[in-house]
C-alpha cells in the first residue's frame, strides 16, 4: 500500500444539500460524526478507509445519495476485534460530536455482527463486520439509544483481506478533523472488479447482485477526474490484484462480455430514485467501457 496523500474537502454543502428533509439532514450530521469518530479511533482509525457510495458523495460530489458507509480495513479479523472497535467507537463518537459542533446529538453503536459467521471461523476468505450505530436528538428518544431500540441508524459495513493499493487522508476542512479513504485510483479498481464479479458469481445463488450503481460512478468519475496516464497504470495494478484474490482472471476484453452490461443494466431505471433525472445507460457504459480498454495492458 502507497503512502498516504491528503485532500481537503468541505464536507458541509453535502449536509446542507438536505436541510429541507429533517430526517435526512439529522441523518447526515450523524454520518459527520461516525466518519470523524472512526477517523480518529486511537489505533484503528488510519487502517479503517471508506469507499463507496458515501466517499462518491462526499469527495467527489456525486448526487447520488446513499445512507450506508462502506470501508475496508487492512486489519486482521481477530476474534477480539468486534468488541474493541465498539468500545472505542462509543468512546469516542461523543467526543467527535462536540468537536463537530453537535452538542445535541447522541450516538451509540446498536449492534456488531460478524459476517458471514464468527471470525476465526474456517472457510471464510473475505470477512466483514456489519455495525449499526443509532442516533438521536438528545431530549427527543435519546433514551432509546441505552436499550437498543433507536429507530435511526447508520449502517457500517467493513471488508477484510481485500488488496489495497491507494489510499488517501480526507480532511474536513481546517479543523484538523479527518479519515482515510480509497484513493481514486483504488476507487475505479474496485468497481471494474465488483462489475466483472457480477458475471462470475454463482448463477444460482438466490439472491444475484446487480452493480448498476458502479457503472454510474465510473461514468461520473471520468467525466469529472478522467485519470491520466500514471493514474491508469496505477488502475490496472490494483484491479489485477483485487480481481486475482477473487480468483477472477482479467483480460482487455473481460468487460466487453454482454452479460456485464446487462446485468448493470437489469436495475438502472432504480437510479432515479437517488439521483432524479437518469442519464442514458448507453452513454454511462461507454465511458466505463473506454477507461477498461484504456488502461495500459500492454506493458
Amino acid at each position: 500500500m502507497s503512502e498516504m496523500d491528503s485532500k481537503t474537502v468541505d464536507i458541509k454543502p453535502w449536509i446542507d444539500r438536505a436541510r429541507r428533509d429533517p430526517l435526512a439532514y439529522v441523518e447526515r450530521q450523524a454520518t459527520e460524526i461516525v466518519l470523524t469518530a472512526i477517523g480518529s479511533l486511537p489505533g484503528y482509525g488510519s487502517h479503517i478507509f471508506l469507499k463507496g457510495g458515501i466517499l462518491m458523495a462526499v469527495v467527489y460530489g456525486s448526487p447520488r445519495t446513499t445512507a450506508d458507509l462502506d470501508f475496508t480495513t487492512d486489519l486482521q479479523p481477530s476474534p477480539d476485534l468486534p468488541e474493541k472497535l465498539w468500545q472505542a467507537l462509543d468512546d469516542t463518537l461523543p467526543r467527535a460530536a462536540a468537536r463537530l459542533g453537535y452538542p445535541d446529538l447522541a450516538l451509540r453503536v446498536q449492534t456488531v455482527k460478524e459476517q458471514p459467521r464468527s471470525f476465526g471461523s474456517p472457510g471464510t476468505s473475505f470477512p466483514a463486520l456489519d455495525v449499526k450505530i443509532a442516533y438521536a436528538r438528545r431530549g427527543s428518544g435519546d433514551w432509546r439509544l441505552a436499550s437498543g431500540q433507536a429507530p435511526h441508524v447508520i449502517d457500517l459495513e467493513v471488508s477484510f483481506n481485500e488488496p489495497i493499493h491507494a489510499v488517501e487522508v480526507i480532511q474536513l476542512g481546517f479543523g484538523g478533523l479527518s479519515f482515510s479513504a480509497y484513493a481514486l485510483t483504488d476507487l475505479l479498481a474496485e468497481k471494474f472488479r465488483a462489475l466483472l464479479q457480477q458475471v462470475t458469481r454463482n448463477p444460482h445463488r438466490k439472491q444475484r447482485v446487480y452493480r448498476r450503481q458502479d457503472v454510474y460512478d465510473i461514468a461520473h468519475l471520468v467525466t469529472r477526474f478522467p485519470p491520466d496516464a500514471e493514474e491508469r497504470a496505477a488502475i490496472l495494478q490494483s484491479f489485477h490484484d483485487k480481481c486475482r484474490a477473487r480468483g477472477i482472471e482479467p483480460t482487455p476484453e473481460s468487460f466487453s462480455d454482454p452479460r456485464v452490461a446487462e446485468r448493470a443494466r437489469a436495475e438502472w431505471a432504480s437510479l432515479r430514485q437517488e439521483i432524479g433525472e437518469l442519464p442514458d445507460f448507453d452513454v454511462c457504459f461507454a465511458k466505463a467501457e473506454a477507461l477498461y480498454r484504456s488502461l495500459p495492458w500492454a506493458q
